[in-house]
């Protein structure tokens, strides 16, 4: 059961404990996902299911006593460990992770920080926020640390230029109203990861709270359980979340397959934490 997002964004971090020979090791190395009650990292050492270690997270100097959960994947002479913190209260991270109840329903997900004081949240946003987001590369909201109204940027994983979020549409973005919740005509990249298709890079045909609607030249069967980041950018902190392909139909040309897809409720998500997936590029 998911508690928090998870944010897939490198960060440096120390890790100390003992082998399995009884030797205390300390090792400099990094988490590549970051949630609210744990990590997925990078070890050379070997680590066991129930080891306890102690991790630091060397942004905030702040450490805390964390279990391994189990391997994840090997890669080349290291190992990928998803780790759970045995006092979750306490947030090494510094950022801001709304908890997920099963009502949230965004339309999109976002890393971003506070320009004037940089603090970072995970942020949720609706149809429109994104929509506007999406024609600024920034938001316009409140700060409890500023005690005032701020702009937000998105946090970068890495020190790279970002590239374009979206393809100028050719005319306004236009709604409808006939669901629940509004749809918007908007075209912006979304990443799908599966351990068996791998990741796709598409364009959204429209975006609303419940989910979205893409064209892609993978043959997803009805009902598979994808995570998806919208939007997302290569070299940016992405947020990926499951979606459940609930429409599916053949057309023509290069993508041949159009789809509709619903988040699924956080309570009702599976965990893809032990499933064979790379970090995206």
């Amino acid at each position: 059961m998911r508690t928090s997002d998870r944010i897939f964004v490198e960060i440096p971090i120390t890790i100390t404990g003992t082998d399995p020979a009884g030797q205390q090791f300390a090792e400099s190395t990094r988490a590549i996902v970051l949630s609210r009650r744990g990590a997925r990292i990078i070890s050379k050492h070997a680590l066991f299911p129930e080891q306890h270690l102690t991790l630091r997270c060397l942004k905030t100097g702040l450490d805390a006593p964390v279990r391994v959960v189990g391997p994840i994947m090997a890669e080349g002479e290291v190992c990928h460990y998803g780790i759970a913190f045995l006092q979750p209260e306490v947030n090494i991270w510094g950022i801001h992770f709304p908890v997920l109840d099963g009502t949230e329903n965004p339309a999109g997900r976002l890393f971003l920080e506070c320009a004037d004081c940089h603090v970072q949240e995970v942020v949720h946003l609706d149809v429109f926020e994104l929509e506007v987001f999406l024609a600024n590369k920034y938001l316009a909201r409140p700060c409890s640390q500023c005690a005032t109204r701020t702009s937000w940027l998105r946090s970068a994983s890495k020190e790279e230029s970002l590239p374009a979020e979206r393809a100028a549409p050719e005319s306004p973005p236009s709604y409808s109203q006939e669901r629940k919740s509004p749809r918007i005509n908007l075209k912006v990249l979304v990443c799908l990861r599966h351990p068996e298709y791998g990741q796709d890079v598409v364009s959204t045909e429209n975006v609303s709270r419940g989910g979205f609607r893409f064209r892609s030249q993978k043959d997803y069967p009805s009902g598979t359980v994808l995570e998806a980041a919208l939007p997302y950018s290569a070299g940016a902190a992405n947020i990926f979340t499951p979606v459940r392909i609930v429409h599916r139909s053949v057309g023509v040309g290069a993508q041949n397959f159009a789809y509709g897809v619903a988040y699924v409720p956080a309570p009702l998500a599976p965990s893809l934490t032990g499933l064979r997936i790379t970090q995206p590029k």
